[in-house]
């Protein structure tokens, strides 16, 4: 699952940009494993690069006098640039089956922002709808659209009806307090929410609690939820925990130390990968990425990073991992003597991923398309 924290720590405030040109080109310093470039907007520090049926959207901050951010969109094949619109300020980005999905700060009657959903081939504005909340976190499945940050809400993405929104429930509430795809999930059985106790499900039909986990000694969720198969796995801190994904009960836990910060957790056929970050005294400055045992959270193994995992992601098959000093590796499991990496001269980007591509948008306003490298 992608982590933004240590994007949203060190990157600051963006300057404003767009370079122009460069689209489908390979430059001549260009990463190991590049398949194309582009100039785009400086990342927002929220949304990641995001795919859907070989479109890549790409979302930022630049200088119009329409607004100052733009979402653009490209081939993911080979980088052709095949639309853009100007924003007035995207606070979210998803992408899912053909269709784009984009938060605007603002809205009519003083909602908090609007939702924008785009054909993701031909850029046509298929419907807007307001909602209550900054719809920075947003997630779709089974033809609902989920945005959080504020409120919860699923709208109907055939035309975005509202059909719920819940601004808390039993006391939780729906606030971002990491980055949106590390609190906010979804299945056709539930939507997950990391909030700052734990995670709660709800139900896709009507909003309705399903079941909460809300242990005392838990932090804030910066990781997670990610559902798969019959468990939800979340992290927070130094700890990563799996819970029954029907009922919410506690499987597992594992921790890693008090200084520890978990950036990722991936999810292979026999191990849990979870990339964390050591970045304070007395422990040091590094990263350490892990292979848990499904049954236990029992570690099997461990690899050790020079600086600190600040960006994670995944494809179909690998995580990939990326370090404060611009690595970028893909990993399918730890007992592998060599793994694959590569590495981008600008230490502050995002990382997003297709099935097999991964995406790094940089804060210099270039656009990496990543294949792993030989």
């Amino acid at each position: 699952m992608p982590s933004r924290r240590s994007f949203l720590a060190t990157s600051g405030t963006l300057l404003a940009g767009v370079l122009a040109g460069c689209s489908g080109t390979i430059l001549s310093q260009s990463p190991d494993g590049t398949q194309w470039t582009a100039s785009v907007p400086e990342p927002t520090s929220l949304s990641p690069p995001c795919v859907t049926n070989g479109w890549l959207a790409v979302g930022g901050y630049h200088s119009s006098q329409s607004g100052n951010s733009q979402l653009a969109v490209f081939d993911a094949t080979d980088g052709t640039r095949q639309w853009d619109i100007d924003l007035e300020r995207i606070t979210g980005l998803t992408a899912s089956d053909g269709r784009i999905y984009a938060g605007e700060r603002g809205g009519p009657r003083g909602a908090q922002a609007q939702i924008y959903a785009f054909d993701a081939s031909s850029g046509e504005q298929l419907w807007t709808q307001a909602v209550n909340n900054l719809a920075s976190a947003l997630t779709v499945s089974d033809e609902t659209l989920y945005a959080a940050n504020g409120s919860l809400a699923a709208l109907e993405t055939s035309d975005g009806t509202l059909r719920w929104e819940q601004s808390s429930i039993d006391g939780i509430d729906f606030t971002v307090i990491a980055a949106p795809d590390d609190q906010l999930a979804s299945d056709d059985t539930a939507v997950y929410f990391g909030n700052q106790g734990g995670v709660v499900a709800l139900s896709p039909s009507n909003g309705t609690l399903l079941w909460a986990w809300q242990p005392e000694d838990w932090p804030s969720t910066t990781v997670g939820p990610l559902p798969v198969d019959t468990h939800v796995y979340v992290g927070a801190d130094g700890n990563v925990a799996a819970l029954d994904r029907t009922t919410g009960q506690l499987q597992w836990r594992s921790s890693f130390g008090m200084d520890a910060r978990v950036q990722g957790v991936h999810k292979t056929e026999s191990s849990l990968l979870v990339a964390e970050s050591t970045a304070q005294a007395p422990s040091g400055t590094f990263g350490t990425l892990y292979e848990l045992s499904l049954q236990n959270g029992t570690e099997r193994y461990e690899r050790r990073f020079e600086t600190p995992v600040t960006q994670t992601t995944s494809t179909l098959d690998r995580f990939i991992v990326g370090t404060d000093a611009g690595q970028v590796t893909w990993v399918d499991r730890l007992s592998s003597f060599e793994q694959a990496q590569t590495t981008i001269s600008s230490e502050t980007f995002l990382l997003g991923a297709g099935d097999e591509q991964v995406f790094a948008q940089t804060t210099n306003g270039t656009l990496y398309a990543l294949t792993q490298p030989s």
